[in-house]
Order: structure tokens, then C-alpha cells, then sequence
């Protein structure tokens, strides 16, 4: 053999034996930072395999885009791939199989597995699972028809494609109940990447539960959080970006949420966020959009010398008209109509007022407005000061939850109601004043499950910068006192205060077996059976779902 195809021959075992290379440089351990992505993403149209052949190769132009070529990880939302009509089973983590090299799963995972080897690129997906009865062991006495059960899941690929972690949605939204299994128990789903960090992982509405979301960071100590979402935003606490920021500020977490993208659905608010920090990037359109966001994450471990940007925050310069968000449809709390609350005046400059709810939590508001010159003529908003505390509430009315809150928000007119909403685009709203001082405190009860965050939102969907506002907190044995003060003036307000979620242990039926009240007229000893039977039930459910 000649020495140039004896030199060819020896190149091409050695291609053979080391497989692709990483053609760019990714992070490594000892960086004070990681690459990440996440997608808003407009869901794939259509059911079943359309749905799939409509949105898988958008989800792949994006992994092998330019774009991702510097990303270490990137992330894509919620039930934007596939349907109940269209599942897939899933290799077990523990196996470290690559759907690419064994494709014995659906080729919509084939490929996705395929995509990240060719990118050398963490992915994370969501997508309906299917899983034969008989194989899964975690589910008593529920089973489809067709012999499967099916779980919202996250997929994690490594860099070389291969299925490395797994997470079954815990906590299901309206009408999944009806298709959608869940574990008896919710699963801590985590994984320890290549560039020294390790995620958690959870879906959508899990954010509001005690379980997996807070064990994983009290428990295992995770610090960075991946998020698929399909959140439905909801005024005046729980739109996308606000609830993400808050979340993310309240538990000094990294968080990297990917949203799917559907306002006229209420959907839609993606970004990447680090901890007290504030947001890194962070988007909501009211156009359907698929963007990728990026940003360079501090890693904790090197929290203490990371530089983050400097803030160049301009001077202050009153704006009559201010960019708002009018196509984007959304939820209103009803939660607030129980709520006490007090109606300020059309013309305030000035208020300091506690408003208390039954005596047992009170809120303490200062607040100073400036009137913005040329501005009559204009439509703007009335403000209510609000407090709330109590079990009798629910989040989004789909489960119990028991809530603590302080806040200032915005109304159309006078009447309770008309909190929640936001003008339509047809009528002409501008800024009649803005807030040059706002305070908003509290002392909320000490319990061992509880989360306080600061809930703050404007007219364009977006929470106020961090660096606009000043988070003191103080604990005591029985209280922790929290004020939350502007620090920075602000117009087009539509929320300011404090939101506590005190992770009740309560759980809804779902409509599959109803707790009914007694019946008008029911005779004493009846009622009183009713009653028992219906704490009876409760007790049960809240047992099963902690087994």
C-alpha cells in the first residue's frame, strides 16, 4: 500500500473511531457562564400528523440554524409537536438510548434525537407519551381504551442525542384531565450537563405547586430550571412574563421558559431570567411569533464575581401615550372579587392607606402621582388598592389554593369588575398621570411551604426591570415583613404588590367524581352526612395524590 492511501485509510478509521466533532466552542465547567436558548414558538397547526409534519420541521430549521451554532442548551414549549392523536413512547432515561441510533420510537423523536447530534446541542422537547398499561406500574385502574396510558412529557437530548432525562407533567390544566395520566407521586426530574450545571425541570402549570417545583430547589438544591410552557395569562398576577420574572426573582433561580405562541388563545411570553438578577431576554407579542432568545446565564457557582451589564437607566420623560398590548386575549382573576379593596379617586396625587382583610392581614400603600401635561382628553385607567388571604380561592379555577396578596391595579371604571381588564384597541388611552413613588408591605405569616414574590406588569405584558424597583424582607419567628417599593418613576402601571402562594394541600376532583354541597332544603341529620362524605372524599383525594 502507497503511503497516500495508507494515510487516507488511517484518517478514515480515525474519523470512524472519534464520530462527528463539535465544530464551535461550548461552554466548559469552569466558565462563569452557559449558552441558552429558548423558543416562542407558534404550535404546529392541525392534529394528529399534520400537526406533527407542520411544526417538526420548523422545530428543526431552528437546531440547525446559525443561530444555535454558540447555545449549549435550548428549549422549546408545551404541546407545540404533537397531539393525543399522535403520541410516541419514550426511551427511559436510565438506558441512555439514542433515538437516532435505535429507531424504534416515532420519527418525529428520531429526528429530533438527530438534530441534536448534528448540533452537538442540549434539547429539550414536550410532547404527548404513550405508555402500555401493563407496563406502567406507577397507575392503578386508569387505562385508555387502546391499552396506553399517555403522559405530557419533557424529552431531554444530550449533545450526542441520546434520551438522558424525563418528566411526566404533574399538574394538568382544565380539559388535559380528560386524556392526560398523571404519576400517583410527582417525579423530580434533573440532569447534570457537560458545562457543570444541573437542571430541574417541570411543565406549565406545575410553577403554582409545591410539588416538583419547590422540592427541586429545597431538596436537591437545584439552582436552574428548565420550563416548557403553554401558560394562559391571566390579569392581574398571572400573565407569562410577569409570573416567570416573579417566580424566578422570588427563588434567586435561573429559569429558561419557552412559551408557545398563540395570543388570540392567551398564550404566549417567553424568556431567560437569572434569579434576583432580573430577566436576561425576555419576549410577548400579540402576534403569533417563533423567536429565539438567547442569553449568556450566570452559572451560582460563580454568582459572586459574575459583572452582569451595566443598566444605563435614561432620564425620566412623562409620556402621554405609552405602547400596550390590545390583541393579546387574557384571563381575569376572579379571585380578586373577593378580595377587600378600596377605589381611589380619578384625581389622587397622594394616598397612605392600610386596607385589611377580616382584621387578620392588612397591607400598608403609599403611592404619589404626577400629572403628565396634555394629557386631557384621553381615556385612563382607575386604580384599586387591594388585600386578600384565604383558602377559599383557586388558581385559574382549576385547583384550591390559599393565597395571600397586596397589590394596586388597574381598572376601566369604578366598578370591581372592571379590574382585570385592559382597554380595547379602539378606545384612546393615554397617560393622565404617572407614578413617581409607590409602596406597597406586608407581614405574611411563617409557614414551612410558602412563596412570596413581587407581582408587577405594565400595558405592554411586561414586568418592571428590577433595577426599577427596591425588594426588602425581614423575618421574625412568626411574620416575614416584605416591602416593595418604585424606585424609578412609571406610567401605564396594571399591577403592583405582592403575591404569596402558600401551596395548600387541598385538590379538585376535575369533574370525574363532583363534591356537591347539600341541597336546598336538606334536613339536618342529611346535610350533615353530605358534609362528611364531602370531607371524606376530600381527605381521600389529598391522600392518593401524596402517595
Amino acid at each position: 500500500m502507497s503511503a497516500v492511501p495508507r494515510l487516507s485509510w488511517i484518517l478514515c478509521c480515525l474519523a470512524i473511531v472519534c464520530g462527528p466533532q463539535r465544530t464551535t466552542q461550548h461552554s466548559l465547567p469552569t466558565d462563569p457562564t452557559y449558552n441558552a436558548g429558548v423558543v416562542e414558538f407558534i404550535p404546529g397547526q392541525g392534529k394528529g400528523r399534520s400537526k406533527v409534519n407542520e411544526a417538526l420541521p420548523r422545530m428543526k430549521a431552528i437546531i440547525e440554524s446559525e443561530a444555535t451554532s454558540n447555545l449549549d442548551i435550548l428549549i422549546f414549549p408545551e404541546f407545540v409537536l404533537n397531539e393525543y392523536t399522535f403520541r410516541t413512547y419514550v426511551p427511559d432515561p436510565a438506558l441512555r438510548i439514542s433515538p437516532c441510533e435505535v429507531p424504534n420510537y416515532d420519527w418525529f423523536l428520531t429526528e429530533l434525537s438527530c438534530a441534536a447530534r448534528s448540533r452537538q446541542l442540549y434539547v429539550v422537547v414536550n410532547l404527548m407519551e404513550k405508555v402500555f398499561c401493563a407496563n406502567d406500574t406507577t397507575i392503578v385502574g386508569r387505562c385508555d381504551a387502546s391499552g396506553l396510558n399517555t403522559y405530557n412529557t419533557n424529552v431531554v437530548f444530550d449533545r450526542q442525542g441520546h434520551v438522558i432525562s424525563r418528566y411526566r407533567k404533574s399538574h394538568l390544566y382544565r380539559y388535559e384531565w380528560y386524556n392526560v395520566n398523571v404519576l400517583p407521586k410527582p417525579e423530580l426530574a434533573t440532569f447534570t450537563t457537560d458545562f457543570g450545571v444541573t437542571f430541574g425541570h417541570f411543565i406549565c402549570f406545575d410553577m403554582l405547586y409545591w410539588e416538583p417545583a419547590k422540592v427541586l430547589l429545597h431538596e436537591r438544591g437545584i439552582t436552574d430550571i428548565i420550563y416548557p410552557t403553554y401558560w394562559f395569562s391571566e390579569l392581574p398576577f398571572l400573565t407569562a412574563v410577569q409570573l416567570q420574572e416573579g417566580w424566578a426573582f422570588a427563588n434567586d433561580v435561573n429559569l429558561l421558559a419557552a412559551d408557545a405562541s398563540k395570543p388570540s388563545g392567551q398564550n404566549g411570553g417567553s424568556g431567560i431570567y437569572a434569579g434576583q438578577l432580573g430577566r436576561l431576554n425576555a419576549t410577548i407579542t400579540e402576534v403569533p411569533t417563533t423567536q429565539l432568545l438567547t442569553a449568556a446565564v450566570p452559572k451560582r457557582a460563580f454568582r459572586q464575581s459574575y459583572q452582569p451589564p451595566p443598566v444605563i437607566q435614561p432620564a425620566f420623560v412623562p409620556q402621554v401615550v405609552t405602547p400596550r398590548l390590545t390583541e393579546f386575549d387574557l384571563l381575569r382573576d376572579y379571585n380578586i372579587d373577593i378580595a377587600t379593596t378600596r377605589l381611589l379617586p380619578a384625581n389622587f396625587t397622594y394616598v397612605n392607606e392600610t386596607v385589611c382583610y377580616d382584621s387578620n392581614f392588612c397591607c400598608h400603600f403609599q403611592a404619589a402621582r404626577t400629572p403628565v401635561a396634555n394629557s386631557a382628553g384621553y381615556v385612563s385607567y382607575r386604580y384599586r388598592l387591594a388585600a386578600f388571604s384565604g383558602q377559599h380561592a383557586t388558581h385559574q379555577r382549576v385547583d384550591p389554593a390559599e393565597l395571600q396578596f397586596c397589590a394596586v391595579f388597574a381598572c376601566t371604571n369604578e366598578a370591581l369588575y372592571t379590574c382585570g381588564l385592559i382597554f380595547p384597541a379602539e378606545i384612546t388611552v393615554g397617560n393622565q398621570y404617572y407614578f413617581s413613588a409607590l409602596n406597597v408591605s406586608a407581614s405574611f405569616p411563617q409557614r414551612p411551604r410558602r412563596l412570596i414574590m413581587p407581582t408587577t406588569v405594565d400595558g405592554s405584558l411586561m414586568p418592571l426591570p428590577v433595577h426599577t424597583y427596591d425588594w426588602q424582607s425581614s423575618e421574625s419567628n412568626v411574620t416575614t415583613t416584605v416591602s416593595l417599593s418604585l424606585s424609578y418613576p412609571k406610567h401605564d402601571i396594571l399591577t403592583f404588590g405582592l403575591w404569596c402562594n402558600y401551596y395548600t394541600d387541598m385538590v379538585s376532583s376535575h369533574n370525574f367524581d363532583p363534591l356537591l354541597p347539600p341541597a336546598e332544603g336538606m334536613n339536618s341529620g342529611a346535610s350533615k352526612l353530605a358534609s362528611a362524605w364531602i370531607l371524606i372524599t376530600s381527605l381521600l383525594l389529598t391522600a392518593l395524590r401524596q402517595l
